[in-house]
């Protein structure tokens, strides 16, 4: 049997459609999480940074930049696609010496599919998450998973020169 084009295009709609709204919120999730981090090797890469995105479900870091001295930054990315970003920030880095991330960048994905991004180092986003938390003491928030609401974020973004400087 054989499918004239219309069938094969009624078929496709289908199963892409099935497919689109049968996601499991894991599957948007990870779905929007990479396209956050393509978003930012792309602006990298737009400003002569060569990223280096590492892939799995374990990593301890989203993004390698390395200097000229092969010195390594590591680059935190977070996305969304609400009016807040999770961090985990006190749940993952239990002390201001624990192992962390150089800069973060939060991406913001908006119902048109435009994006924002918020640049910053790890000490600002300690700052920030600890004034969220109303504490001011480095301090697991026992009420759930950190989060920033994306106003808190607003000077920093477009800051992309703080990931030129770290490299310089």
């Amino acid at each position: 049997m054989r499918c004239n084009e219309m069938q094969w295009r009624s078929v496709l709609f289908k199963f892409i459609f099935e497919e689109i709204t049968t996601m499991s919120k894991t599957e948007e999730k990870y779905f929007l999480n990479i396209a956050g981090e393509f978003a930012v090797c792309s602006e990298l890469a737009k400003r002569n940074i060569l990223p280096n995105l590492t892939l799995g479900n374990k990593k301890a870091v989203d993004i390698i930049v390395f200097k000229e001295n092969n010195v390594a930054i590591t680059i935190e990315v977070k996305t969304t696609n609400k009016n807040r970003i999770v961090t985990s920030f006190l749940q993952k880095y239990k002390t201001p010496d624990f192992p962390h991330p150089d800069i973060w960048v939060m991406v913001v994905i908006d119902k048109n599919l435009q994006n924002r991004f918020f640049i910053l180092t790890h000490s600002e986003v300690a700052y920030i998450q600890m004034k969220v938390n109303k504490v001011d003491v480095w301090k697991e928030n026992k009420g759930g998973v950190d989060n920033i609401p994306i106003r808190f974020l607003l000077d920093y973004e477009n800051k992309w020169d703080k990931i030129q400087t770290e490299i310089n």
